[in-house]
């Protein structure tokens, strides 16, 4: 990924997991001293400054260097807060460190007084330290000609740096939620629930970048060839089909007879479908369906995953599929979503030499349909 796209990413990123009304990446100039702004997002950000700052100047950005979040709970008391853009009065300020070594800033705004807390820069902290490792990977994915072990090297840091003390902390707190420790007051309760949901949030955000960024570097990717679409999406359905009962919904497969062969890994169709079935899965209230249909037409392999849920809006359709967007009756539901899913399945579906299809009707329900050619024996 070209280093503008990671930094707006991180942005968007960042704006969505504390809930900020603004997000800005800073990053340090070569000599160390002084910090631009290279990536926006959210309102106010058209005040933002256009000449470097130096850090000697910026109380929130040293601090933030140092190692240690800077937590403005109301600008217009805080003299940290001078330099701050527009009219916010919640500032959350935390460092950009890879491998011991600064590269600049992520700051996040917000309108309201007393808007962000501790545990907001905790979560604000773990993605400063993916998008360390992201932005130093894509420099020096930028600065070799050949770009195999830059990228090989992210990918291995991430997965060790980010997903295995993500999922250990999961289930610490899954195991405090689950009264394995004994019992906790409503105000517990609540509190750790909160923490349970931005943790699933990072690992979705952590995963889906890393499934990103495999699927834009070949060179990464497993070796295609012809693969059983049956079966991947026979093992989609599978998967969810616990997660379907949970929640009162009616899930089926009408299979194909013909063994369908098509283009590609068994990975990669594997997150084609269990993308598209756990977005069916996840914003189809209790008492509704959801429909996988495979079938041979026209010398072509199609998958339909029709579901009876919230639907999505027409204004949203042509943005669908876009890195980090999420039609707006998605993000008023309490679900867990990064943006990135939808994203990574066009990719791959038009990787694979496939189209992907969708159709929808807020209320009623949604039908996105793929399609391969058939690969001959």
């Amino acid at each position: 990924m070209e280093l503008e796209q990671v930094l707006s990413c991180l942005a968007k990123g960042a704006r969505q997991a504390v809930e900020a009304d603004a997000t800005a990446v800073c990053l340090l100039d070569e000599d160390g001293h002084h910090l631009t702004i290279a990536a926006v997002c959210g309102a106010e950000t058209e005040r933002r400054p256009s000449e470097p700052v130096a850090v000697s100047d910026s109380p929130l950005d040293r601090e933030a260097l140092g190692g240690h979040p800077a937590i403005v709970t109301d600008s217009r008391s805080d003299p940290r807060a001078a330099r701050a853009p527009g009219d916010f009065c919640s500032i959350l300020c935390v460092g950009l460190v890879y491998d011991g070594a600064p590269i600049g800033t992520l700051h996040a705004y917000a309108s309201d007084p007393r808007r962000f807390d501790e545990e907001d820069a905790a979560h604000l902290a773990a993605l400063a330290d993916l998008g360390a490792m992201t932005v130093t990977a894509t420099r020096a994915v930028l600065a070799l000609e050949t770009l195999d072990a830059s990228k090989g090297q992210f990918i291995r840091v991430a997965t060790h740096e980010l997903r295995s003390p993500i999922t250990v902390a999961q289930s610490l707190v899954r195991g405090v939620v689950g009264g394995y420790v004994g019992e906790m007051t409503e105000r517990q309760a609540d509190v750790f629930g909160r923490i349970s949901r931005r943790l699933d949030f990072l690992e979705s955000l952590v995963n889906d970048l890393l499934d990103l960024a495999a699927g834009k570097s070949p060179e990464l990717a497993e070796e295609e060839g012809p693969t059983l679409l049956n079966a991947a999406v026979g093992r989609a359905v599978l998967l969810f089909q616990p997660r379907a009962e949970e929640k009162g919904l009616g899930i089926r497969l009408q299979p194909c007879r013909d063994q369908l062969i098509v283009w590609g890994t068994e990975g990669g169709l594997d997150r084609i479908f269990t993308n598209l079935i756990s977005n069916a899965v996840k914003y189809t209230p209790s008492g509704g369906s959801v429909t996988v249909t495979v079938r041979k037409t026209d010398g072509q392999a199609q998958v339909e995953v029709a579901d009876t849920g919230i639907g999505i809006p027409e204004k949203a359709l042509p943005h669908l599929f876009e890195e980090f967007y999420r039609a707006p009756n998605a993000k008023a539901l309490d679900e867990v979503g990064t943006g990135l899913g939808l994203a990574i399945v066009k990719a791959l579906v038009e990787r694979y030499g496939g189209r992907i299809e969708v159709a929808s009707e807020v209320g009623k329900g949604s039908l996105f349909t793929v399609t391969f050619p058939v690969v001959e024996r």
